[in-house]
């Protein structure tokens, strides 16, 4: 597929994806190293680069979350990376910009 359940394209642009590795089998993807995914964290800053001041982490466990304490108004540029058994992916490339309410 081109576009998981979570709406990232594994490669590419959401404009341009490539397609998903396939699954081998039984076996999970590829994309994963093999093995299932048990986390992801996601980084929040109000520079693209994510070296500004007003930021953070937070590990879910879900393919979704609330991020709080926000300051209203102010854009945030957000990424996400999965984690399983063999380590870290890296964060997406292709972040999402959000302004919070």
């Amino acid at each position: 597929p081109f576009m998981p359940h979570h709406d990232i394209p594994c490669a590419g642009t959401m404009e341009n994806p490539i397609g998903c590795p396939t699954k081998y089998g039984s076996s999970s993807p590829c994309s994963d190293g093999g093995d299932d995914i048990y986390e992801y964290e996601i980084e929040y800053n109000e520079r693209d680069n994510f070296s500004g001041s007003d930021g953070g982490r937070k590990i879910v466990t879900n393919t979704f979350a609330f991020l709080e304490n926000l300051t209203s108004g102010r854009g945030y540029y957000i990424r996400v990376l999965a984690r399983n058994s063999v380590g870290s992916g890296s964060f997406t490339s292709n972040g999402l910009f959000v302004v919070a309410p």
